[in-house]
């Protein structure tokens, strides 16, 4: 008894000191790569697919956290301090990136300036891009174009991995396309409505052939008013919307108030400017688009 308690207690400090090392070898390995600095999760997470191990790559905005009205901190400065590349998205997503970047002496790639925009078509932001491009796989995958191209500038010794990395990693986004796709096109046309709190699915909706209805227009929550709140009740009451949908970042509170008003299933709430942590449902892109469309289908069917 007392020899297997002694190998029990061996096996776990060999165990301990195993992991010990090797995450600290992982540390070391890090600190000795050029580091790419995402301005948000989602796009952290593309990025690490495209450049696997030749770069660290890490995201300013910790998931969870709402993007837009972000306010980088001392502490961001320091964090940026050691990249050598910003990746942000553009289109006005990140509010505070100008400032931001005009601290820093970094190189700087923005996703947004090799896609074509959807523009916002109502309210204080009408005639904006949409910056919420990534929502759409289709769209996905052209960031991905777009980053392998970018890496391959950076580091052109590389870039038929980064070419190969990415290949693999769309085949990925076209499977998850090809199954909405397929769900979308067998679907009543008549329950093709995608009900949401912030305007936020318009690349989605374009994309797959829904309509979309929403609460506020991009990062917007203060101003629901009456009239929008009405017309939503009315286009769920009159087109027999199954379900609706919020984003994880938000209140669900005001969509609460169509869900009782009209009858309608409340579908879940969506992630869309963040990831969420390791134990959440979607901690990865693919995760995040694999859970949204999973909710949209069942709440749609």
């Amino acid at each position: 008894m007392k020899k297997n308690f002694l190998f029990f207690s061996l096996t776990l400090l060999i165990s301990f000191f195993s992991l010990s090392c090797k995450r600290v070898s992982n540390e070391n390995e890090n600190q000795n790569k050029e580091v790419i600095l995402a301005s948000f999760t989602v796009l952290a997470d593309i990025i690490k697919n495209v450049a696997k191990d030749e770069f660290a790559v890490k995201s300013l905005i910790k998931p969870g956290v709402e993007v837009h009205g972000y306010q980088p901190t001392p502490s961001d400065l320091v964090k940026a301090s050691s990249a050598f590349v910003f990746v942000d998205n553009g289109f006005g997503f990140e509010l505070w990136a100008e400032k931001f970047v005009s601290n820093l002496k970094v190189k700087r790639i923005t996703i947004a300036d090799d896609l074509d925009p959807i523009f916002i078509s109502e309210d204080f932001y009408k005639g904006k891009p949409n910056p919420h491009s990534w929502i759409s796989p289709k769209r996905g995958m052209l960031y991905v174009d777009i980053l392998v191209e970018s890496l391959s500038e950076l580091r052109p010794s590389k870039s038929q991995l980064f070419e190969k990395n990415g290949k693999i990693y769309k085949d990925k986004l076209s499977k998850i396309d090809k199954e909405f796709s397929l769900f979308i096109n067998n679907l009543n046309k008549e329950r093709r409505y995608l009900v949401s709190c912030e305007g936020a699915f318009s690349y989605l909706t374009n994309d797959y052939g829904l309509k979309e209805v929403y609460l506020w227009p991009v990062n917007a929550e203060s101003q629901i008013t009456p009239k929008r709140m009405a017309r939503t009740i009315s286009i769920v009451k009159d087109k027999n919307v199954p379900s609706v949908f919020c984003e994880s970042t938000v209140s669900n509170e005001s969509q609460m108030v169509v869900v009782n008003e009209t009858g309608a299933n409340f579908g879940g709430n969506l992630f869309v400017d963040s990831l969420s942590d390791e134990s959440g449902p979607a901690s990865s892109y693919i995760k995040m688009l694999t859970h949204n469309l999973n909710l949209i289908k069942k709440g749609l069917f």
